[in-house]
């Protein structure tokens, strides 16, 4: 009936009827970690079920922050913020490593993730304002209220977070479908971020000296994944896989070098080897480098101003007069033009403000014609992106991003592609450096006479295989 249609028309044209043979049952595990509570820069693991078909689209991380200390501090943006470094380990082969994962992890999400209402039970993508709710009321329905987070002065809450968004093999695997009973153990372990990245003091009414911020840190409890597991009457789908010789799952990993401070007047020029089977894209961008203890919120208000909302600002304030709450500038010896809605700690902010160019070359080769201008850099980067030359997509970047000095302020990053992007299917269609490390050169140069210190870093995105053989010889390449 179908045989005028070519094989090579888009598979929504195509008119097919699939039936499952059997049946299929799935069921929602509660996976409890070693240790259901941890402090910063502890180690947390949580061993998934062997014999088990997840579906990785499923999987959570569930924990609860207590923040601590005299001063009232609350969570940066994105639970994913509080995992520092995520390892995965698999018949006690380790598959992957990915150090400062909340740096990754929010470099991405801010250049994917416009719309804050999706993100509401999961991601914490709104973390400026606080929402409460009252206790049991009779017959009535309890009141909702809320608060400015800039204005929370309660010392000491607690958050309820969940990870449902993953970077790396979870959140990239060619099939969402894993056997454990094919795989063997896996281990997924957890570093806790220092306290300094993920919590910022509030808009106290009078300037705030950092050392009265000495003692503020968090807890972490009540800790456990939670999975979806599928089974099958039918035998075909175990058959099939548990006599296949090589069972091979692409999926994205991730390389971070951090380099010496640098200031901005001397301008960025750092070089990184990397020898990998398919480096997707690199991103250059740098960090304060004076990030290193509990400080401010960045936000309009957060620096000694507050005292009443009309001094400090929310998300939804600042967009409907990003005007008069933009600028942040107050009198004091740690104040800075820093804040306006960013909504993050300064660990976590890309400073590239005032950049002119940025250039990438790899092995003193050139990638592009000449150093790119800011306006090519974004542009550059939406191409890098997927987002196929437009930024009015279903995704977008961080709904706070204003104007190009907003972005390069605080989201800032230089991508380069070094992929043929496919929506549709997986290929290793990267750069190979396999065999031979590759010298990644980036240089970036900066307008006027800032004397600012950052800290230039290199993100390299990789494709890798990992492959699954019989009695669960696992490898990666």
């Amino acid at each position: 009936m179908f045989e005028s249609v070519g094989t090579s028309y888009p598979a929504y044209f195509q008119s097919n009827l699939s039936r499952l043979q059997g049946s299929m049952s799935k069921s929602m595990l509660k996976i409890v970690a070693d240790r259901t509570s941890a402090e910063p820069q502890t180690l947390t693991n949580i061993r998934l079920p062997i014999g088990s078909l997840l579906n990785l689209q499923s999987l959570c991380l569930w924990f609860d922050i207590t923040t601590t200390g005299a001063n009232p501090t609350f969570p940066t943006r994105y639970s994913s913020s509080f995992i520092k470094r995520l390892s995965l380990s698999m018949n006690n082969q380790t598959v992957s490593v990915i150090n400062d994962y909340n740096l990754i992890y929010n470099l991405y999400a801010d250049h994917n993730n416009k719309a804050v209402s999706t993100g509401i039970a999961g991601e914490f993508l709104d973390n400026s304002i606080h929402w409460t709710e009252g206790g049991a009321n009779g017959a009535t329905d309890s009141t909702i209220t809320g608060v400015s987070s800039l204005m929370n002065t309660t010392p000491n809450r607690t958050y309820k977070m969940c990870v449902n968004n993953w970077v790396g093999l979870f959140g990239s695997a060619s099939t969402s479908i894993i056997s454990t009973d094919k795989i063997g153990e896996i281990i997924v372990s957890i570093e806790w971020a220092p306290a300094f990245e993920v919590l910022g003091a509030t808009g106290e009414a009078a300037q705030l000296a950092l050392s009265a911020l000495a003692t503020s840190s968090y807890t972490v409890g009540d800790i456990y994944m939670t999975a979806e597991a599928l089974s099958f009457s039918d035998d075909s789908y175990y058959n099939a896989i548990n006599t296949a010789e090589d069972l091979k799952i692409g999926y994205n990993d991730y390389i971070v070098t951090k380099f010496a401070g640098v200031t901005k007047t001397t301008g960025i020029n750092v070089t990184t080897y990397i020898s990998a089977g398919s480096i997707d894209h690199i991103v250059g961008t740098a960090l304060p480098s004076n990030a290193q203890a509990v400080s401010h919120m960045l936000a309009f208000g957060s620096l000694g101003t507050g005292a009443a909302e009309t001094n400090v600002t929310n998300s939804s304030k600042y967009h409907a007069d990003p005007i008069a709450f933009t600028g942040n500038v107050t009198t004091g010896t740690i104040n800075t033009p820093s804040g306006d809605n960013f909504f993050s700690t300064r660990a976590f902010q890309r400073q590239l403000q005032l950049i002119n160019t940025s250039q990438f070359s790899i092995n003193n080769k050139q990638l592009n014609y000449g150093a790119l201008n800011r306006s090519e850099i974004f542009q550059n980067n939406l191409q890098a992106l997927g987002y196929e030359n437009v930024d009015a997509s279903a995704n977008g970047f961080n709904r706070n991003i204003l104007s190009l000095a907003h972005y390069f302020k605080y989201y800032g990053g230089c991508f380069q592609s070094l992929e043929l992007i496919d929506k549709d299917a997986f290929f290793l269609s990267g750069l190979s450096s396999a065999g031979s490390s590759c010298a990644i050169n980036w240089v970036c140069t900066f307008l006027g006479a800032s004397t600012q210190d950052i800290t230039p870093v290199i993100i390299a995105k990789l494709s890798k295989v990992l492959h699954i053989g019989l009695g669960r010889a696992i490898y990666v390449e």
